[in-house]
């Protein structure tokens, strides 16, 4: 039997620190980068957004990440100290797919329900190094500020549209 990897809701590494591997912080990460991708294929996670002593905002992709555990992002080799600048078929995980109204697809028992996005699942794929979007923590019923708490439920990554690289409605006149 294959050993499982285990889940990391994204929310609960927002502000954690990254060290390198003498033990000395880089930073804290700030966010991940994701790509969304085609052919029904979970969306990958590119890296992590790291704010180092300076302010400033880097890229760590997630092949020099070693470890993540208890509190902490483990790395290896040089971090390349460039400030980051997100590309177009980049997704920021925190900033843009958090609180983000989605809805379930067909298949699911609520089919065709609006829920709202609370937090990300990341996985490590068994026998490579890749991180993908396992599964999403969400909230049914509306949204607002005075909305209701309503039922929670995580749900797989293929259980939600609302997440796309093609825009309808977006062709030239």
């Amino acid at each position: 039997m294959a050993a499982v990897t285990p889940r990391i809701f994204v929310s609960h590494l927002s502000g954690v620190p990254v060290f390198d591997p003498n033990g000395d912080q880089v930073g804290r990460v700030r966010d991940l980068v994701a790509m969304l991708r085609v052919g029904g294929r979970p969306p990958r996670i590119l890296g992590l957004v790291v704010e180092v002593i300076s302010r400033r905002r880097i890229f760590l992709p997630m092949t020099r990440v070693t470890g993540v555990e208890s509190g902490q992002v483990i790395t290896t080799g040089v971090v390349n100290m460039r400030r980051f600048e997100q590309r177009p078929t980049e997704r920021l995980v925190l900033g843009e797919f958090l609180d983000r109204r989605v809805r379930l697809v067909e298949g699911h028992d609520q089919e065709g329900e609006e829920v709202t996005v609370l937090d990300v699942a990341i996985q490590q794929l068994p026998a490579r190094r890749d991180w993908e979007i396992d599964k999403y923590f969400v909230r049914k019923g509306r949204g607002g500020a005075l909305r209701r708490k309503g039922e929670t439920l995580t749900v797989e990554w293929s259980a939600v549209s609302g997440f796309s690289l093609d825009e309808h409605g977006q062709g030239a006149e």
